[in-house]
């Protein structure tokens, strides 16, 4: 049976490093599958534990430079330490520029002093570089490293070959000019560039940190009759946790004593508080009202709603969707591809103007530019931007793949009970004075019409009489005697209606109906607006499914069908060219849900459905399907438009900088800026 680990991964900068570790994951034997997210520093294996264990797995990955580690660790923090280092850097190269037309080149105190900064620019700000290209080159793989360490590299060398013998430059009619002030700027712009990324990785995951945050550190329980404070984490089923007002619920579980509301909205997105009593269901990570609640703990830690939530955001946003394989094609040969056109250009320069110094130059400036971290950022941040939006709003898209096919539904097949309806019947009308007699009876019975009819009472604040020699006649109805008269219940001519006799004389009808759920028709008429076409399913009489359909607006129903012929209107569906979304409860719809292009899982009450279907919906609403649907339409455009100018810069920038247009600082910053504009697009989605 296979097994599914998530690695965290550090040392990755670019596509070609993430690459490089997908390739090397896949390879190992007993490894089904490998997917590397660098936006997240993480991969998610999927193999054989027979063959190969997840720590083995990290063991590889370290072997080749990178630190592999098993699990996701807490994200860190921006370091006071590398943003001092970083931007000290910046100010030492701006200095170092500006002094230039007042010192000049020739001035020799000032070309060693160059020397010296950059000197210890490159050992402190950029020693990563040179290790981890060092690293790179060892395990015969090329990465941004490689780049940046190849351009400041030649850029120090020349330079400094020109500090110590001048005389070369002098004797073929050259200037020695020294470019220590280009080797600083580019590191502490490629260093700029990699600290504003980085504040835009966790403005991206930042739904991903808001659910961790949930979890509350400590709760109050009572063991022996005594209230004492524990660790979250050390919660056992079966205790009775303490819920004071405005207490962050520690667990799951279900409510034994008091009556408060709860606020869901951070895990299922529904904005209004849920009233809970005795007998409700509450979950950890939510925040409690006013009231006071005692909660027995049903579930614990990982199998919680809230770590479910986290597990399967977590899985989604290192998956990657379809449109990245081109990134991830060009990926896997740019940088060698890179260094061969630098090499090049400069031997083109060499022959044409016999400028040794310029032709370096022009290199660098092609080595600086060509960084293809653009082109690794640009899915992945689109993904991890829209999946936490969709989170917030209790909606729990599984991975790229599943978001770019919902961008392309255009039917939408809608099961009835529980997904357009309530999926409870109710009480609808009442003809003649029998409720309170038929209620009675049926409080004897777990039928889920009688149930509803004792509801109705309540709720009309009917007292219950007692009711004795019971009887239930299956396929007939149930019978019992109240204060003297015999009551018999029994089906009417329609669905849903039942028919009550008082001594053997017909003293009235109580219809019932699985009621609408008040958002649908609108979120039907949404959905057609979107260009949708909308279709009903039901395993309902067609009349009644009819009568649904016409409340909320939707013309194609088919009715009577068991959960094959689903399957069988599905695949119908796809055959004539359509891509279907199917949504369901997660139940008896999960083979239609399977088959769907993509499988939509609608909640309901503590039974969230969250493994069914590549889409979960936290909140009963029809509307979320609409969301859903529209926010993959735009996270696509915005991957699209996020690898467009990621090629374009470099269809662009590379031809520049071998034509000698372009100066390598310039070219840094622009290698720079291009990263962080892939991040600052994507965070439109949020």
């Amino acid at each position: 049976m296979a097994a599914k680990a998530q690695l965290e991964i550090e040392g990755m900068t670019c596509a070609a490093c993430q690459n490089f570790v997908e390739k090397t994951l896949a390879a190992q034997p007993g490894v089904a599958r490998a997917s590397v997210n660098l936006l997240l520093n993480q991969a998610t294996v999927e193999f054989d534990p027979a063959q190969v264990s997840a720590d083995r797995l990290a063991q590889v990955v370290s072997k080749t430079g990178y630190e592999a580690r098993v699990g996701v660790g807490k994200e860190a923090e921006e370091q006071p330490q590398h943003f001092a280092t970083v931007w000290g850097s910046l100010a030492v190269g701006v200095v170092m520029m500006l002094a230039m037309p007042f010192v000049g080149h020739e001035a020799r105190w000032w070309v060693w002093t160059q020397m010296a900064l950059a000197v210890a620019v490159m050992g402190v700000a950029g020693r990563p570089f040179y290790v981890k290209a060092w690293a790179a080159v060892r395990s015969g793989r090329a990465d941004m490293n490689v780049l940046v360490a190849l351009g400041t590299g030649a850029a120090f060398l020349l330079s400094s070959f020109a500090a110590f013998w001048p005389h070369w430059f002098h004797a073929r009619g050259m200037m020695p000019q020294v470019y220590f002030e280009a080797v600083v700027l580019i590191l502490a712009l490629v260093l700029v560039g990699k600290m504003l990324e980085e504040r835009a990785k966790r403005q991206t995951s930042l739904a991903l940190r808001q659910l961790l945050d949930l979890q509350p550190k400590q709760a109050l329980v009572r063991r022996n009759g005594v209230e004492i404070s524990v660790a979250a984490e050390e919660l056992r089923k079966g205790d009775l946790l303490l819920v004071r007002p405005g207490d962050r619920i520690a667990a799951d579980g279900e409510v034994v004593e008091g009556a408060s509301s709860v606020d869901e909205s951070m895990l299922t997105g529904e904005g209004l508080p849920v009233d809970k009593l005795v007998g409700g269901q509450v979950f950890g990570g939510t925040t409690n009202g006013y009231g006071s609640l005692v909660v027995r703990v049903s579930v614990t830690g990982g199998e919680s709603l809230l770590g479910q939530i986290v597990r399967v955001l977590r899985e989604a946003q290192g998956e990657k969707a379809p449109v990245q394989a081109l990134a991830d094609r060009v990926s896997a040969v740019f940088v060698p591809v890179v260094v061969v056109i630098a090499l090049l250009s400069a031997l083109a320069w060499v022959w044409w103007q016999g400028d040794v110094a310029h032709a370096v130059v022009v290199a660098v400036a092609v080595l600086v530019i060509s960084c293809p971290c653009a082109m690794g950022l640009a899915v992945p941040t689109a993904i991890l931007a829209a999946t936490g939006k969709a989170a917030r709003m209790g909606i729990l898209i599984k991975g790229g793949d599943a978001l770019e096919r919902l961008g392309e539904v255009s039917v939408v097949v809608l099961d009835k009970t529980g997904t357009i309806t309530k999926g409870t019947p109710q009480v609808v009308s009442v003809t003649g004075e029998v409720l309170q007699l038929a209620a009675s009876v049926e409080a004897r019975s777990e039928h889920p019409l009688a149930m509803a009819i004792v509801a109705e009472a309540k709720t009309q604040g009917i007292a219950l009489l007692p009711a004795t020699e019971f009887l239930a006649l299956p396929g007939v109805g149930v019978r019992g005697l109240v204060e003297g008269h015999r009551v018999e219940i029994t089906s009417g001519e329609e669905a849903g209606e039942v028919r009550v006799f008082v001594d053997g004389v017909e003293a009235g009808r109580i219809v019932l109906a699985d009621a609408v759920k008040e958002s649908s028709a609108a979120a039907v008429a949404r959905m057609r607006t979107m260009g949708l076409r909308v279709v009903m399913l039901s395993g309902d009489r067609e009349a009644a499914a009819r009568q649904v359909a016409d409340q909320v607006g939707i013309g194609e129903v088919v009715a009577g069908v068991l959960p094959a012929g689903k399957l069988d209107l599905v695949a119908r569906l796809q055959s004539g060219g359509a891509r279907v979304a199917m949504v369901g409860d997660g139940l008896n719809d999960a083979p239609a849900l399977e088959k769907a292009d993509v499988g939509i899982a609608m909640a309901r009450g503590a039974d969230l459905a969250i493994e069914a279907g590549d889409v979960a919906l936290l909140r009963g609403d029809l509307n979320s399907v609409a969301d859903a649907i529209e926010l993959s339409r735009r996270t696509m455009r915005v991957m699209r438009q996020n690898l467009f100018w990621a090629f374009l810069y470099n269809v662009v920038g590379i031809p520049v900088a071998a034509l000698g247009l372009l100066n390598p600082v310039f070219a840094a910053a622009a290698m720079a800026m291009s990263s962080v504009s892939v991040m600052a697009n994507s965070l439109r989605l949020r």
